[in-house]
């Protein structure tokens, strides 16, 4: 579809300005002839990204639409595979029914949870990384805000180990380092 002659377009799309060139199509499923479809391809002229093509069952929609809603799922998306990545929602080991209901709902809480927790008090904590190789970055990702969640849980428990004496300050600056690192 690329191949041929294309639009050029501007889009706002995951909250950024492109250019593009577009080419779509209403098109059919091999498996549900009577079912249309509208396939977009676009390959971008800014931003890096790879060309790709998208497709809907709303074969009315225009390709804008179509890239919109993709656009707008983004977050959806992301939610999954971050909960599936860090929080072990990909491998739960329930064999009954009712352990499978449950482990969803958990992990989505448990994500709302952190995310909440780092908006109201770890984002005070929680220091950009020195990455040379990405020096675009100004916000956390979750894996940040897990990291900070983990490193201030265990500053917390360091702090009330009830140590005493002439080095228990030392000790204490000593545990959190390495608490930070393993988290």
């Amino acid at each position: 579809m690329l191949s041929e002659r294309c639009d050029r377009l501007e889009l706002d799309l995951y909250g950024r300005r492109d250019r593009v060139r577009l080419s779509d199509r209403q098109a059919r499923w091999h498996c549900a002839l009577d079912r249309s479809l509208r396939i977009v391809a676009v390959e971008p002229l800014t931003g890096g990204r790879k060309s790709q093509a998208f497709y809907s069952t709303h074969a009315e929609a225009t390709a804008e639409q179509v890239l919109a809603w993709y656009a707008r799922r983004w977050s959806i998306e992301q939610t999954f595979q971050e909960t599936k990545s860090h929080l072990g929602f990909e491998q739960p080991q329930g064999w009954s029914r009712k352990a499978v209901e449950r482990t969803a709902p958990t992990a989505m809480l448990l994500y709302s949870l952190i995310i909440s927790w780092f908006a109201a008090e770890g984002h005070r904590h929680w220091h950009l990384p020195e990455r040379p190789w990405y020096r675009s970055k100004r916000r956390a990702a979750f894996v940040d805000m897990l990291d900070t969640l983990r490193s201030e849980s265990l500053r917390v428990q360091v702090l009330t180990l009830g140590l005493s004496g002439p080095r228990s300050r030392k000790i204490k600056q000593t545990l959190q380092q390495v608490a930070s690192l393993a988290a």
